[in-house]
C-alpha cells in the first residue's frame, strides 16, 4: 500500500509576477487574501497548468463541488492507470486493482505525478490551506491561537516574535499533549491524535538533538 497525505504545513507562497508570460488573469475576489491569491498566481502562470486546474483556479475560487470534482479524476485516472484509491478525509490509500495489471506491485511516482498534476497539483494544497486559514495568517499565529483556545500556558507573555522563536526552535517540546497537536496540526484538518503528536515532537527533538551532537565545534 502506498500512502499520499497533505500537509498545510507544506504549502508555500511564492510570488511569480506574470507581467511577460502573455497571462491575464482574472480579477480575484476581493476577499481573498493576498498571500493566497498570489499562490493561485503562480499556478495560472505554470504554462504546464491543466485545463481543468486553470478552469477552476480562474476565478479565484475553489468551491467543495469543484475539489470534490478534482478528487473524483484523480481517481478515476489511477483507476484507468491500474490503481484503486481511497481517501479517508485526510490522505489517499492507493492500492494495485485486486487481479489487475499491477497486482502485487508498488504505484510508481511517475503514474501518481501524471494523475495529480491533471486534477490535484495545485487545486487541493490551495483548497486546503483557503479552508483552514483564509485570512493566511502565519504558521506560529496559528499555533498560538490554538493554544489560547486550548490553555496551552507555552509562551503566553511572549511577543509574537518570540513565541515564534520558540516554537520553530526544533528541540522545543510542547508542555501538554493538545500542545503537541496544536504544533503539528494548528487547525485540526489532519485529524492529528494526542498522542500521535508526542510522538512527532519527541522525534523533532531528538533529531535536533543529534544534529546539534553531531555539528562540528567552531
Amino acid at each position: 500500500m502506498w500512502s499520499r497525505r497533505v500537509s498545510l504545513m507544506c504549502v508555500g507562497v511564492v510570488l511569480i509576477l506574470l507581467a511577460g508570460c502573455g497571462v491575464t488573469p482574472p480579477n480575484p475576489s476581493p476577499t481573498i487574501a493576498p498571500e493566497w491569491k498570489a499562490l493561485i498566481d503562480q499556478a495560472l502562470a505554470d504554462p504546464a497548468l491543466s485545463s481543468f486546474q486553470r478552469e477552476i483556479l480562474s476565478d479565484y475560487v475553489i468551491t467543495d463541488a469543484e475539489y470534490g470534482e478534482a478528487q473524483n479524476r484523480y481517481i478515476q485516472c489511477m483507476a484507468d492507470q491500474g490503481w484503486s484509491v481511497t481517501f479517508d478525509g485526510h490522505g489517499y490509500s492507493v492500492t494495485a486493482t485486486p487481479g489487475g495489471l499491477h497486482d502485487g506491485e508498488q504505484v510508481d511516482s511517475a503514474t501518481n505525478t501524471l494523475c495529480e498534476n491533471e486534477s490535484l497539483s495545485y487545486v487541493e494544497p490551495i483548497y486546503l490551506a483557503i479552508r483552514d486559514n483564509p485570512s493566511a495568517v502565519s504558521g506560529p499565529m496559528l499555533i498560538r491561537e490554538c493554544y489560547v483556545r486550548n490553555s496551552v500556558p507555552d509562551g503566553a507573555g511572549l511577543s509574537d516574535d518570540a513565541f515564534a522563536a520558540m516554537v520553530e526552535d526544533q528541540t522545543y517540546i510542547p508542555s501538554t499533549p493538545q500542545g503537541c497537536v496544536c504544533l503539528f496540526d494548528p487547525t485540526g484538518s489532519n485529524g492529528l491524535t494526542p498522542d500521535a503528536a508526542v510522538d512527532l515532537a519527541q522525534n523533532r527533538a531528538d533529531t535536533a538533538s543529534v544534529v546539534v551532537t553531531a555539528s562540528p565545534s567552531r
